[in-house]
């Protein structure tokens, strides 16, 4: 969302946005990063204001607190320099911003609108029975057909809302790659092979990202095991915000040698260069009915820094592009079985010739995910909020 926010800055001088985030002190930025970013923000007239996000015990009493919180800021940047519009991240986020539109006043954009509770529920993480399924879900159907502007990752949804007959301006908008900023970067794929020992012939397969929840967990480990079976000379690179000794205990349940990967973590600012060390990306989302509605960064940035990659079929529109540009492999789930019967398809990407092949893919990237492609149609959103 922000790059579009900075892009609005730039296009409209007049326009003054306000920034609100709720902070996990898991993730607390240094006071000087605080600074930093505040400075950062100013020059493109956006003002960051960070509230504390509760979790742990009691959830719904601290949901309610921080949903007071945010609507009494919101409440005094409605009458104090005069807002007309809110917008929202997403439709845990969307659904405290459609509440505080409705109550104040004011225009309702929905950015990333997506059927976030779906996923939970598909996942096994929220049961269908549960208050927090029932209440999201209720506030997404709510959101979708009360909403001015939508924005949302795939056809899919765009094709979901004409059906629901929903009065709201939708426009696709997907998570989007800054092609300017993401690219195959020779030095890094050097210096993270030569930080893991990893020879500069040595095929390596990327998985980045979580595991469980809306991702796959034990089945990640279990491709690896076919596909270290089928090719012994592999090598995986595991890069996650996730506790190392899980991800190691997965792999180990499978019989996988400790030389055939490293389980690591990076800072966003160094992803690309673990991308460009690599020959094969992993995209972990399960093959569910509402995961074609999802809209991942991954996959763009992928391809941006010229990686082929595997995914589920409906996933996104990740599968169709896989095909359409013969970028990708599509799967239907991470079983030994599908496993088994896609390496050749990988063994082929893996064995292309490799500046050709990058260039394949970062066309194919910039077409679907490239932030330029989309510009046009931010502009049209933030010349109406």
């Amino acid at each position: 969302m922000l790059p579009f926010m900075q892009h609005a800055g730039r296009q409209q001088p007049d326009l003054r946005q306000h920034l609100i985030t709720y902070e996990q002190e898991d993730y607390a930025l240094t006071p000087a990063q605080a600074a930093q970013m505040r400075a950062d923000l100013a020059a493109y007239n956006i003002e960051w204001h960070p509230l504390q996000w509760h979790s742990g015990r009691f959830k719904l009493l601290k949901k309610a607190y921080d949903l007071l919180s945010g609507f009494f800021l919101v409440m005094k940047l409605r009458f104090s320099p005069g807002a007309r519009s809110i917008g929202a991240l997403g439709t845990i986020a969307g659904a405290f911003a459609f509440i505080m539109a409705k109550l104040l006043g004011l225009r309702y954009y929905g950015f990333q609108y997506e059927p976030h509770s779906e996923f939970m529920r598909d996942c096994n993480v929220w049961p269908e029975t549960s208050l927090a399924y029932k209440g999201l879900h209720y506030m997404e159907r709510v959101s979708g057909m009360h909403a001015d502007i939508l924005s949302t990752g795939t056809v899919h949804m765009m094709n979901r809302m004409k059906e629901w007959g929903s009065p709201a301006k939708v426009y696709k908008l997907p998570s989007c790659v800054d092609e300017t900023k993401i690219y195959f970067r020779p030095e890094g794929r050097e210096r993270i092979r030569a930080k893991y020992g990893i020879p500069a012939d040595q095929q390596v397969v990327l998985y980045l990202g979580k595991f469980g929840g809306i991702y796959y967990d034990r089945e990640i480990a279990v491709l690896f095991r076919v596909f270290h079976k089928l090719n012994p000379n592999l090598f995986f690179l595991i890069v996650s915000p996730d506790a190392p000794a899980h991800i190691a205990s997965l792999m180990q349940a499978e019989g996988l040698p400790e030389t055939s990967y490293t389980i690591t973590r990076s800072p966003y600012e160094q992803v690309q260069e673990y991308i460009s060390a690599a020959d094969f990306g992993v995209v972990a989302v399960p093959s569910q009915p509402s995961q074609k509605f999802r809209s991942p960064i991954k996959v763009g940035e992928y391809l941006c820094c010229g990686l082929p990659y595997l995914v589920c079929a409906g996933v996104s529109e990740d599968d169709l592009v896989a095909e359409k540009y013969g970028v990708g492999v599509v799967v239907n789930g991470f079983s030994e079985a599908e496993a088994t019967r896609v390496y050749p398809q990988v063994e082929q990407l893996l064995n292309r010739e490799k500046t050709q092949l990058r260039q394949q893919c970062r066309e194919a990237g910039i077409a679907y995910r490239g932030l330029s492609q989309y510009l046009p149609t931010a502009d049209q959103i933030f010349a109406q909020l």
